[in-house]
Order: C-alpha cells, then structure tokens, then sequence
C-alpha cells in the first residue's frame, strides 16, 4: 500500500471538506464548533481503528493457541502408533501357536450348523416329495416354505463346508448330490409360478388370490437372494459355489409377463390365406388388437396393478411393453405392403386408439412414444398419396370412356326439370373428389389439402383430355356428313352444360374448405388450382356452344354466301334471310336446352357471326346496282333485312343489341344517297362507329356503279373518316373468357375489325 499519496489524497479531502465549510464570511464564527465536530469525529473513527486492531489480535493468539494444541496431539498420535507396531511385530508368532484352537472352533461350528439342521438332513426325501403333493395340490405358500427351510440347510452346511481350509470342495461332494433334488423342486414351483404369471391379466379378474400368493413367493425368494449374498459376504466364500443362487426370481417374473404379452400379439398375426380371401383382414385384425389392449390394460388398471408392490412399477411396465408390442404390429402390417384403403384403415386406427386410450384408461401413449416411427408414417402417407393418384386418375378415364360411349349410343341424354340436357359426368366427377376428400380425411387437415391438391390436378389433365375427344368427336361428325352420330347436337349441348356444372361444382368445393378452415380465401396454391379448373370447364363450355355454332353455319353458310347476289338475293327479295331465320329458330330449339348462360352466349355469336356475313357481302362487290333504283331497292331489302334480323335475335335473347344491326341501315344509307351527301352519311357513319376503316366505304361505293376511282377519292376526302392504323382483330379465345356483357361493350366498339378489305380500290377498277 502507497501510505505517501494515501496521506497526500487526505489532505486534498480535508482542504475540499475545509473549503466547503467556509464558503460565505458568516461561517467563520462557527469554526469552534466545526473543530468540536472534527475533533469528536476523529476520536470516534480512532477509537473503532484501536478495537478492530485489538479484535485481530485476539484472533492470532487464538489461533495460535489452537496450533500448539494441535501439535501436542499429533505428537501422541504418532507415539500411540509406534507403539502399536510394536506390539503387532510381537504378535506375529501368536497365529502359529493358537491354530489348533481355530481348528477346533471351526470343527465346533460346522458340527452345531449339522446339529441345528440334523431333522431337515434327515428327511430331506420326504420333505421334497411332500413338497411336489403340495404343489400340485396348489398349496404354494406351504410349498415354499418346505422349500425355503430345506435351501437354507443346504446353504448354512455348504458355506460352512467351503470354509473348512482343508476340504477339497467341489460340486461333486456328497453334500451336493444329497441335496441335488432341492433343484428340481425349485423349478417346479417356478413352473407353477410361471404359468400363473402367463395368465395373469384373467387372473387378477377372476382369482387374484393365486396372483398374490405367487409374488409373495417371488418377494420372499428376492429376500433370500439378498440374505445369502450378505452371508456369502460376511464369511468371504464365492457366490457362485452355491447352486441356484441367485435365483432372481423377481427378473423372470417380469420377463415370463413380458413374453406373455408378446405372444398374444404374435396369435393375433394374419395370415396370407386370410388377407387373400378377406378383403376386410386389416380391420377385423386391427379390432382384435385393439380389443386385447383395452382387455389386459383395463384389467391390470382396475384390479392388477393391487396385487404388485410399488416397487414393480407393473402399469408403466404394462405399457412400455403394449407400446412396443402395438409399434411392432404396425411395423409388420407396413412390411406386408398395404393398399390405400389399408394405409387409410390403419392411421384412421391409430388416431382412434390413441383417443379410446385416454378417455377409457387414461393413457396417453404419445408420452410413451409414437406408435408409427414419424419417417414411417410419412412414408405410408406418401404411399396412399400415390396409389390415390393413380386411382383417381383411373377413374377419371374410365368416366371418360363412359361418357365418350354415351356420346354415340342411340338414346338421347336425359333434361333436369329446367329442360337442360345433361350426362353424370360432372356429378360424378366431383362426388368422386368429396369421397376421397371425406375417406381421408380423419388422416387430418395436410392429407385432406394433399389430397384435394391431387384430385384438382387430376381435373386439370381430364379437361385436356376431354377436350381432345370433343373435337375429335365433332370431326368424326363433320366427316360423316352430319349423319353420325344420331344425337350429336343433344350431346354436345350436354357437355356445355356439363361444364356449366363443373363450375358451380368447383366453387362449391372451394367455399366449403373455406369454411372448414374458417378462411375467406385458400392458399395462393389451391386459389390458383381451383381457378384454373374454373377457367378451363369456361372455356371447355364455350368451345362446345362454338361447334354448336359451326355445325348451325354449315346449314347457314350457303344461304349467307348468297346475300346480295343478284339471283339468290335480290331476284328473291326476303326469300333468303326468310330462310335464314328459319335455320335459325329451327336449331334454337335444340339450343333451348343450353343453360341460360350458353344460350345467350350462342345467340349473341349468332348475331355477331350473320352480321359478318352480311356485312363481307357488302365489301365483296357481289354486285353492282348502277341505277338510282335499283340502288334505293337494295338499300330498302337491307333496311327491312337488318331489321328483321334485330327483331328475330331480340326475340331470341334479350342479351342481343337491337342497336347492333343498325350498322347495315347505315352502310344501306352510303349505298342509296346521292353522290353530293355522301360525305354526310360517310361522316355519320364513322362518327357511331369510330372502328370503320375507309377500306370498308369504298367497298361499299365500288357496289353503286356511279363512282370511279377518283370520285370516290374526292368523295372520301370531302369526308370526315380519315385512314387509321388498323388495330389487331380480338382473339378468339380471349373473346370466350368474357362475360356477354363485356364482348357486347367490345364488340359495339369493333364492328369492322374483323372485316378485311385489302386492296378495295382494285373493286372499282380503272378510273
């Protein structure tokens, strides 16, 4: 320690603590008192420093004091013990001198262990076959106690025979053949002991007397165990020279109950012949395993576990070894090799046990461990997953070859009460989704989405496949002219509302696994797989309405092909839109039979598909009407025609636009006018329908037969319609995935878009 800068830090101090006391003027007429303070606080803090040095002091003499003493004793210790080596070095002759009295004692206590024990010697004979009586009298106690007095004579006259230094002992004395049947007995009584451990779950239920009287015997033998092993201790002979002990009777009781219970498991195995002829083999095995559990558990809660000590531990015993034997009658079900059904029969089985476990025996098995290894059961689930892959997808082709067979039969499909034709194609694809959804499904919730994951792409690939065999069958009907097969036309309606229906299945589906996990929307996957089925049976839908449609335009078509034809059209005023309408009404009643959503659909791209046809008429040059006219009569058909045709599709479906036909009263307009306002009705035209192009006004023009070239250059200048750049007609397939709302906005937009005029000005030839 610095004891210079402890003073010098001191000083510091003191002059701060100084300097502090003195900080105004009027302090300084309190400095007595601040040197009294001082001053009594000094001798204080001195006074405490004398007594704690006084105290440390105190301590060291003490401390020494109990040194010394410690000093002296070791010093006596060590001269009592020279002395007793002293004494000891005198002794060591003494051993030789007194031998011969050792010899006598020994001799002594061998003849007074024969003495104590001559009755027993003498009738060892006797007692063992009595013993055997006893036995099989069932009186075991009485039994064991002959027994138990017989072992102990032979044990005390052993031990004091391998005692004797003289004795050549072996196995082969006379002592141990006199005593060799003491063997045989014992394990007789084991025997008997054994078999009422072996039955031991119907015994505690309907006679635990001879369970008790058996482990009281097994108890009693445990103790004898641990005396004789004291006793071999105390007098230093081997254990092993005495026979059959131990005899760890205690351990053989457990081990026969655990065999036991092995081997009733082992009986409930199945065997090949009946999984081949008894389709219900793994349920009926699976009950009586079950069965057997709840059985011996029950029993062994109730009344067995009475008749143990605390020490056997029987209940957690019990079910150590029921779990494994169950973990192993599980593990040899899984290496026969089980089929979906089975896989299913047996988690369901699993799930329930662990269940009926707790609420009937109050056991809880999973704090014992799983009785299907985690990688096992992932293993199974894999499995069933596969095999009901493939399952579903084998039913689904064969649904489709059924319905693919239906399509050809000679019989019609069948209405529902709206009047819509139908197949079970639909209905039963789906209820063949909820059934493996709801088979499953006490597997839990991952297998049951799994599962719903594998029956969705299932779908997916079938609207492929059912696709292709639309088309090939609406080829094999083309080809056959129509007249195969007989109800075409009933069966392709049938499969648009088939999809309709798929439709409305799909988002069944979807709204009720929301609820089941008590969601507003599914996972992006399933959200995706759902909307994706919803789409394709759309498009699937729609793509049938347009074979419906071709096959109607097939009729149509050279009936449109005539439209303003000389003969055909105008030769025959109203003969041939007349006859159009006809075909028309003709093949709506079998359309009539489409759900409401098609039906619109098919009547609104009737309307789209005859206006184009009329309207290509219009840009074709067919012919030519070169007086004022016959230009004022082609004009007035077209009027009358456009109108006829309005009212016809109205009448059809309110979804058509009655404003939609009014494009041909315009172009009719264009065709009849004098030369000076065609700029006029040009101008309006274009104004309604921003989408005409001038290609399809010349068209028109080149039909009046009173304009070149250049009048009709002039005329379109005089005009407000001006070239554009011609946008991409809309695609067909997206077209299909609007609503009839939405193409009847786009297409009022894009009249002409379809409509092509390459090179219109080579219709009105050289100027």
């Amino acid at each position: 320690m610095d004891f210079t800068q402890a003073e010098t830090d001191s000083i510091d101090s003191a002059k701060k603590a100084v300097a502090e006391m003195l900080t105004r003027p009027e302090q300084l007429e309190r400095l007595d008192q601040y040197r009294r303070k001082v001053s009594r606080k000094k001798a204080t803090v001195e006074s405490q420093l004398r007594n704690a040095i006084q105290t440390q002091l105190d301590g060291v003499d003490k401390g020494l004091g109990s040194l010394r003493e410690a000093e002296a004793l070791v010093q006596e210790v060590k001269e009592s013990t020279n002395e007793v080596e002293q004494l000891y070095q005198q002794c060591a002759d003494l051993s030789d001198v007194v031998r011969p009295i050792k010899d006598v004692n020994r001799r002594h206590q061998q003849l007074q262990t024969t003495n104590i024990h001559i009755h027993n010697i003498f009738n060892v004979p006797t007692v063992v076959q009595e013993t055997y009586d006893l036995i099989r009298e069932g009186r075991l106690l009485e039994a064991h106690r002959n027994l138990s007095e017989l072992e102990h004579t032979r044990d005390e006259l052993l031990i004091q025979l391998y005692q004797s230094e003289d004795a050549f002992v072996d196995k082969n004395t006379s002592l141990h053949h006199y005593f060799e049947p003491l063997i045989g007995l014992s394990d007789a009584l084991g025997q008997t002991l054994w078999m009422t451990m072996d039955q031991m779950t119907k015994l505690v239920v309907s006679d635990r007397r001879k369970v008790v009287t058996a482990l009281r015997i097994v108890e009693r033998e445990e103790r004898a165990d641990k005396l004789v092993a004291e006793m071999l201790l105390e007098k230093n002979v081997p254990g092993s020279q005495l026979p059959g002990r131990p005899k760890r009777w205690k351990d053989k009781c457990l081990e026969i109950l655990g065999t036991s219970i092995s081997n009733k498991f082992e009986e409930l195995q199945p065997q090949e012949i009946d999984r081949m002829e008894n389709k219900g083999w793994l349920a009926e095995n699976l009950t009586s395993v079950a069965a057997l559990c709840y059985q011996d558990l029950h029993a062994m809660r109730e009344y067995g576990h009475k008749c143990f000590p605390p020490d056997y531990k029987i209940m957690p015993f019990f079910f150590t070894r029921y779990h494994t034997n169950l973990v192993k009658v599980i593990s040899d079900l899984v290496r026969i090799g089980l089929n979906a059904r089975d896989i299913i029969t047996l988690m369901i089985w699993v799930g329930d046990v662990r269940e009926s476990f707790i609420e009937t025996l109050q056991i809880d098995l999973r704090k014992v461990g799983p009785l299907i290894d985690p990688s096992i059961e992932e293993e199974l689930q894999t499995t069933c997953h596969e095999q009901v892959e493939g399952n579903v997808k084998e039913l689904v082709n064969k649904m489709l070859e059924t319905e693919v067979e239906d399509w050809i039969s000679m019989v019609p499909p069948e209405a529902d009460v709206k009047g819509a034709y139908y197949t079970t194609i639909g209905i039963t694809l789906f209820q063949m989704v909820d059934q493996n959804i709801s088979a499953l499904a006490p597997l839990g919730l991952r297998t049951k989405l799994k599962v719903l994951e594998i029956c969705l792409v299932s779908i997916s690939e079938f609207q492929m496949e059912f696709k292709a065999e639309v088309e090939t069958y609406f080829k094999n009907h083309v080809a056959s002219g129509k007249r195969e097969p007989p109800h075409f036309i009933e069966y392709m309606i049938a499969a648009a509302n088939n999809c309709k229906s798929c439709v409305e299945f799909a988002d069944q589906l979807k709204k009720r696994f929301c609820m089941e996990l008590n969601e507003s929307m599914l996972d992006a996957k399933y959200e995706r797989l759902f909307k994706d089925i919803a789409d394709g049976f759309e498009a699937i839908g729609l793509y049938c309405c347009d074979i419906l449609l071709e096959v109607m335009f097939i009729d149509l078509r050279p009936l449109l092909d005539g439209l303003l034809t000389k003969d055909q059209w105008f030769g025959s005023p109203g003969d041939l839109i007349s006859n159009v309408e006809a075909t028309l009404l003709d093949y709506n009643q079998d359309f009539s039979h489409l759900k409401q959503a098609h039906h619109t659909y098919i009547i609104v791209e009737s309307q789209q598909k005859v206006l184009y046809q009329y309207m290509l008429a219009l840009t074709q040059k067919r012919m030519v009407f070169k007086k004022d006219k016959d230009r004022e009569r082609a004009a007035k058909m077209i009027h009358d025609e456009a109108k006829k045709i309005s009212t016809m599709f109205l009448r059809l479906s309110h979804a058509t636009n009655p404003k939609y036909i009014q494009v041909l009263e315009l172009l009719a307009e264009v065709l009849k006018s004098k030369i000076e306002f065609l700029p006029l009705e040009i101008s309006s035209l274009a104004s309604k329908h921003p989408d005409v192009k001038p290609a399809h006004v010349i068209a028109v023009l080149a039909m009046r037969g009173d304009l070149n070239k250049s009048g009709v250059t002039k005329v379109m200048q005089q005009s407000t319609l001006k070239e554009q750049t011609d946008g991409a007609p809309a695609d067909s397939s997206s077209r299909r995935t609007m609503t009839v709302l939405q193409r009847r906005k786009t297409e009022e937009k894009n009249i002409f878009a379809e409509i092509n005029v390459p090179n219109p000005y080579a219709l009105l030839g050289k100027s």
